[in-house]
């Protein structure tokens, strides 16, 4: 069987064999078609075969594209002209469809057009060649005008591997080709007013390229009328209004608050969609009059003169399209800003979710043009624009300034007072959310989320007491019946939502709607969901409680309400809890003599039968472990001591019955132990007394010393434990010493059996606090020593680090921490500096995230320690150790920035490269040019390794990163360009290969 015959019926067995293992093998057989050579000739020659079923066709232009975009380079010498002329045939040949043919085709000729410069093309540039070889062509109009519409969005693509340079010459080709565009565009709208859709689709493509022509020039062009004139037209709407969008982004080019200059264009187009709002306003009628019938349970009469959804979308998006992008010229208040202003917010008004938050960015960002200086104001921490000041030269002065921005704000308040009600409404329950599908629930919850930034903006410019005040006030009017089956709870759900989403804008000295608010909460019947808003309102308004005077007449009834919504259901017991924990830290001081029944709540949680009927999950007793914590921490000395003893003992009690309980042979599970060890170190987060927490981990370390060895093979109760005692080490500090040094040679002695990273973690944050002791240095040096040789025994090659990522990770985070906090110890220990320098060097191109980061971070620590505040005496160290590792690190670095590493890790990895060549100048330099001759100039041009070498030298002269970081980027992307590409360089790198010889190069 030969080739043709097996790819036709591979495709037949991948789109039509039932048996699933068929299908997938048909599928990688056809993959590996589409990497050979041979599918460029073959897919050719189905493609012209007038036998060819659909499937095959599509198949091959599929095949002819993607073996253009990313395979061009494979091509023979004088190859590609003659692709260009099969392609132009098939062009042709397809021109009225199958569509799916059609666009793979055009998509491969654009990409065609990207590789081969402008001279391929008969000198006149691929618009220019295209219209002279189809557009007389009626056979071929269809083609062209897609062709036309897809070459402007290729030009910015990322898919076809053609060379950084060259497509930078591509897009300068196209957007000086714009006129030529147009005129083909035109050409093929007078021979066929049949094609206007695909004539406006191709000119909304254009006008992102159409920065040159003149605003004047543009707004009398007869395609722009055509666009214009198409709103009105049902069949082309669609691709109207994309084009008409493209006109309106096209006004605002440059700097989106001056569009003087385009208003010749501003002018014709703000009536013209101006001239939509009638029929807007008759599908909104129409679509309030269908809600209201919905909601009363009736039928709603059709018209059958109403818009389609599609075309109300459209209008709406025109709306929001124009509002956001001349919100520079409506916030100056005049009488058509108002008109724009008005439509936007009959789009608001519409009861479809979707279109109504159309317009939620443009009330965004006209909040921020009218309340530039003061918005800061609204908020309780100072931000960037506190200081912001506007040019005031319009004006006059800054008192005219000040003047006029209060008369703008005059005129637009009265709209934003308006959006509380519209946008509310869309956060109310509806009375079916019982039953609603899948994913429905998680839709709402992303409504509610977008009125809430929507209120926040609505602060911006009312303020938060006002605003407030809007919410509140039907608050007042709530009137609840004896029967709370009776009570309609969805609109005050609703309103207490609003008002959480909006606590961090109200002052934290309001007096007057708050506590009327407060005080209604604990009132309200116990619906879970408005139980579950309460809870978290409570918790949102935490701050404003601790600074309210009167806060201990509100603070029993709302504590109770909290603590009763822990036995009501899982939602509102999460809620309560995370309510807790923020009142707890913000009333820390006015709840100190209430800690003996939090305590007393916290032990019910935690023991007997008392717990069953608490219905908090882990996360929700630790938010309270957290929220106690806070408050022992404001206790007096003489009481805090006994508190923080009465809050631990709840966790170490059962703690110490689950090792008797391992003791005695029976099977414990990991959960049992991290669920308490969980709560332990949130009691070390967040109670913030070193002395008395340091006393309390003096008195508990025989008890976690023996999980320590009970527990030692298991990684999640290590991580755990870990994790609590690293707690410990920063909240004690200093006051911790006397135990550090049982709790590292613990870790230290278990690290030789079990290897867990997170003892190496536990050891970086000990460094961190008593590194610089003189105390410590003994026992210290001792620990880094055994850890890191340790770690170096494990950590042999590239498949180590693979394995065992977070050893890794862990591993040089504490070399960082050493360099940073004692490199007295570690730089000067020959037998352990040396080997570590070349495990980091191993292990650069590791794909793990942060195990790549914490080793380029180490490097580069131990780099920039020579030239850092005391580090002269650590120079003939480091000197002795990387230079002769210099070459193998340099040719590391460069396969790391030429692809052996995720294009996100290049900032560090240039970060290493320039402070390399910063530290040993020209060395780095040569090191870079010997790693360079290595990559053939077939893949990397001479040229382009000169301008990298180059970057490279300079960066070792001492010039600024920003002028050198474009060449390695540069030189990135090249090597980056094509997955062919990339393997080459690698294998002509070699990194995975270098031994850990400081030799190796």
């Amino acid at each position: 069987m030969g080739l043709r015959e097996t790819l036709q019926e591979a495709l037949q067995a991948l789109y039509h064999h039932p048996d699933p293992e068929v299908h997938s093998n048909a599928n990688r057989w056809l993959d590996d078609f589409q990497h050979g050579m041979d599918a460029w000739g073959l897919s050719d020659s189905l493609l012209h075969d007038p036998s060819s079923s659909l499937e095959v066709s599509y198949f091959c232009a599929q095949t002819l594209r993607t073996k253009i975009e990313r395979d061009f380079e494979d091509l023979p010498s004088g190859a590609p002209a003659s692709l260009r002329s099969s392609l132009m045939n098939l062009l042709v040949k397809f021109n009225q469809g199958p569509p799916l043919v059609r666009t793979q085709l055009c998509l491969a000729m654009a990409a065609l057009a990207i590789h081969m410069p402008s001279e391929e093309w008969g000198g006149v540039g691929v618009v220019k060649w295209l219209g002279l070889e189809l557009g007389s062509n009626p056979n071929a109009a269809l083609s062209l005008l897609e062709l036309l519409a897809v070459l402007p969005q290729e030009a910015y693509g990322t898919k076809v591997t053609a060379r950084p340079e060259r497509r930078r010459q591509f897009q300068k080709e196209l957007a000086m080709s714009v006129q030529d565009a147009f005129a083909l565009l035109g050409s093929c709208l007078r021979s066929s007013d049949g094609l206007r859709e695909q004539v406006l689709e191709a000119l909304a493509a254009w006008l992102r390229l159409s920065n040159g022509i003149p605003a004047n020039v543009l707004a009398l062009h007869p395609l722009v009328q055509t666009a214009l004139s198409s709103l009105q037209s049902e069949q082309n709407f669609v691709a109207a209004v994309d084009a008409v969008s493209e006109l309106i982004r096209y006004t605002i080019t440059g700097c989106p608050e001056d569009v003087a200059v385009h208003m010749p264009l501003v002018q014709i187009l703000v009536p013209c969609v101006m001239g939509l709002r009638p029929r807007f306003a008759v599908a909104l009628k129409s679509a309030v009059s269908e809600k209201q019938a919905k909601e009363n349970g009736g039928a709603t009469a059709i018209d059958e003169t109403d818009e389609d959804d599609e075309t109300v979308k459209g209008i709406a998006y025109l709306f929001a399209e124009m509002g956001e992008a001349y919100v520079g010229l409506i916030a100056s208040g005049t009488n058509e800003a108002i008109m724009i202003v008005e439509a936007l917010v009959e789009v608001t008004s519409h009861p479809d979710y979707p279109i109504s938050s159309m317009t939620f960015n443009f009330w965004h960002r006209l909040s921020r043009a009218l309340t530039k200086r003061f918005v800061a104001f609204m908020y309780r921490k100072p931000t960037k624009f506190n200081n912001h000041r506007e040019n005031y030269s319009a004006f006059g002065s800054e008192a005219a300034g000040e003047a006029e921005r209060e008369r703008r704000l005059a005129i637009f308040r009265p709209y934003y007072r308006l959006l509380v009600s519209l946008v509310s409404s869309h956060v109310a329950y509806p009375p079916d959310f019982k039953s609603w599908r899948r994913g429905e629930d998680a839709d709402f919850r992303e409504t509610r989320a977008d009125v809430a930034h929507m209120l926040i903006d609505v602060t911006v410019v009312l303020g938060g007491q006002e605003t407030l005040g809007l919410l509140a006030e039907p608050l007042t009017k709530v009137s609840i019946p004896a029967d709370k089956n009776e009570w309609n709870w969805r609109p005050t759900e609703a309103l207490l939502y609003c008002i959480r989403a909006i606590a961090k804008t109200v002052s934290l000295s309001e007096s007057t709607l708050m506590p009327t608010v407060m005080t209604l909460l604990p009132q309200l019947p116990t619906v879970p969901e408005v139980l579950y808003t309460s809870c978290l309102t409570v918790g949102a308004f935490a701050d404003w409680l601790g600074a309210f005077q009167s806060s201990k007449t509100l603070l029993p009834t709302l504590l109770e309400m909290l603590i009763g919504a822990l036995c009501v259901g899982e939602s509102p017991a999460a809620a309560a809890a995370l309510a807790l924990k923020h009142v707890c830290d913000a009333c820390r001081t006015q709840l100190t003599g209430s800690i003996e029944s939090l305590l007393a709540v916290f032990r019910q949680v935690m023991s007997g039968e008392d717990k069953k009927k608490f219905l908090l999950d882990s996360e929700g007793e630790l938010q309270l472990v957290e929220g106690l914590s806070m408050v022992v921490s404001a206790l007096p000395p003489e009481q805090l001591f006994q508190a923080l003893q009465h809050l631990c003992y709840p966790v170490i009690t059962p703690l110490q019955q689950l090792i008797l309980i391992s003791q005695a042979g029976t099977d414990t599970t990991s959960s049992q132990y991290t669920i308490l060890i969980d709560k332990l170190a949130n009691i070390y987060r967040y109670v913030t007394q070193p002395e008395p927490l340091a006393m309390m981990f003096s008195g508990m370390w025989p008890i976690l010393e023996t999980v320590f060895s009970q527990k030692a093979a298991d990684v999640r109760t290590m991580e755990r434990l870990c994790r609590a005692c690293k707690y410990a080490v920063r909240s004690c500090g200093k006051a911790m010493l006397s135990s550090m040094g049982p709790m590292l040679g613990k870790i230290q002695h278990l690290f030789q059996e079990h290897n867990h990273p997170c003892f190496l973690y536990l050891a970086s944050e000990a460094i961190k606090v008593f590194g610089a002791d003189p105390n410590c240095a003994v026992y210290l040096s001792n620990l880094i020593s055994v850890l890191f040789m340790k770690t170096l025994s494990l950590l042999k090659s590239i498949k180590d680090f693979t394995e065992m990522p977070d050893l890794a990770d862990d591993c040089f985070l504490l070399g960082s921490r050493c360099i940073r906090y004692c490199p007295h110890l570690l730089v000067p220990m020959e037998a352990v500096f040396g080997p570590l320098l070349d495990c980091a060097i191993t292990g650069i191109t590791i794909q793990h995230r942060e195990a790549c980061r914490s080793i380029l971070t180490f490097l580069k620590d131990v780099i920039e320690l020579c030239n850092s505040p005391g580090g002269k005496p650590f120079q003939l160290y480091i000197d002795n150790a990387l230079l002769p590792r210099g070459p193998a690190l340099t040719r590391v670095l460069i396969a790391a920035l030429a692809g052996a590493l995720p294009t996100s890790r290049l900032d560090e990895v240039i970060s290493v490269i320039l402070s390399l060549a910063r530290l040993y100048g020209q060395k780095v330099a040569s090191w870079a040019q010997d790693a360079a001759t290595l990559v053939p100039s077939s893949i990397v041009t001479d040229n382009e390794k000169a301008s990298f070498l180059q970057a490279v030298s300079l960066a070792g002269s001492g010039a600024e990163q920003s002028t050198v970081t474009p060449s390695l980027e540069e030189i990135s992307d090249v090597c980056r360009r094509s997955k062919k590409v990339q393997e080459a360089v690698q294998l002509a790198l070699r990194p995975s290969q270098l031994t850990l010889s400081p030799l190796a190069c």
